[in-house]
């Protein structure tokens, strides 16, 4: 359940409008003495898997040039990735000398030039190594977006090291992931995801092996946010587009394995023409999100009617935040009535969650796995 109430208390803000943000004159990152820009990466303990996961995964070896500590801090993450790593003793005066001769290998210089001779010390590695030299500042600059990100944005995760261990697939945004998995296993797969939560659901999706994964997002924000995490972790098979999830069909993005629509059904306006859009996008739609529960004093409740059936719903008003709709209201279903449109239409379902709740957005969760039924 910890993806429904994650951002509750920021919730509570976006309720009278509010959003929230950092200070502009907070501290982004400690940074190397001497640098004002390159991260202390030796002093946070999630950047030696980020470091090792912008090591290309073909590589076979990986020697480190550094000091002890450095070498012991990076080589276990590197190793995590099944690329065979050897560490070398090095400082600046011992120039390009080294005991290494595998011309297949990658050079990782852990040392940060701070000097006009450290940085000959470097054009004279880069003599013998050529571009299989890699600095500690190629691995580690790209983060630092993601620090500035979460400075001057508001993001759902607020903490560097939790965020990071989403984007690396340590954990996922979501305790649902595994069991989607169970029942539809992503590997090779294309996605069309609606809503990628800041790119933790992409990265899941991506470290499930998703073949591709093409993402829609049409508020800035969380299409900055997310084109941070795909240019951190190099998701080269993640798409992004800008664009109204209203105007996503087959006819504008073709079809896919599966259509990832969680946390997003009920930020629609429309919700017919949305779950149109999705049976036609995949036979297999992953839906999660609000419902309604019993009726309380004061709720907007409206009928709904859709091929000669009516539907009882809720009318939410939308506030323009961070991680909101695009448009000013929306409507809840009642769990049964979600369950039985897709039932109704030749689609067998699995359902993954589906209970009240204590949270002020809804009083119900459903989460299921809708697969069409053949014929």
């Amino acid at each position: 359940m910890k993806d429904i109430f994650k951002s509750a208390i920021k919730k509570s803000f976006n309720t009278v409008g509010l959003d929230v943000h950092r200070r502009a004159d907070q501290e982004l990152v400690k940074l190397i003495d001497g640098n004002l820009v390159v991260p202390n990466v030796w002093a946070i303990s999630a950047y030696a898997d980020l470091l090792a996961a912008r090591i290309p995964p073909t590589t076979s070896r990986v020697v480190l040039l550094g000091d002890r500590q450095q070498i012991d801090f990076l080589a276990p993450a590197i190793e995590r990735r099944g690329i065979q790593t050897v560490g070398k003793i090095w400082d600046w005066q011992d120039g390009a000398e080294s005991s290494d001769s595998d011309d297949d290998a990658t050079i990782v210089l852990c040392k940060l030039p701070l000097a006009e001779s450290h940085w000959r010390a470097v054009k004279a590695l880069k003599r013998r190594y050529g571009p299989r030299l890699v600095g500690i500042q190629e691995l580690s600059l790209p983060f630092t977006t993601i620090h500035q990100g979460q400075a001057s944005l508001t993001y759902s995760v607020s903490s560097f090291e939790e965020l990071a261990g989403y984007y690396l697939g340590k954990e996922f945004y979501g305790d649902f992931f595994g069991e989607l998995n169970s029942l539809f296993p992503l590997r090779g797969k294309r996605i069309i995801e609606f809503g990628p939560m800041e790119g933790s659901h992409t990265a899941a999706l991506v470290n499930l092996g998703a073949a591709s994964v093409t993402s829609i997002e049409a508020r800035a924000v969380s299409f900055i946010k997310t084109m941070i995490a795909q240019y951190c972790l190099g998701w080269k098979n993640v798409t992004l587009v800008m664009d109204d999830f209203h105007n996503a069909d087959s006819q504008t993005y073709g079809t896919f394995d599966l259509a990832f629509a969680h946390g997003v059904y009920y930020h629609s306006f429309a919700p017919f023409l949305f779950f149109e859009n999705l049976m036609s996008l995949s036979d297999r739609i992953l839906i999660g999100g609000y419902c309604t529960g019993p009726a309380q004093p004061g709720d907007r409740r409206e009928t709904l009617e859709y091929e000669g059936q009516n539907y009882l719903v809720k009318r939410i008003e939308i506030g323009n935040t961070y991680n909101n709709a695009v448009n000013s209201f929306a409507y809840h279903f009642s769990n049964e009535d979600l369950l039985g449109f897709f039932r109704q239409r030749g689609y067998d379902l699995h359902v993954m969650i589906d209970e009240a709740i204590v949270d002020p957005w809804g009083e119900r969760y459903i989460r299921f796995l809708a697969t069409k039924i053949p014929g």
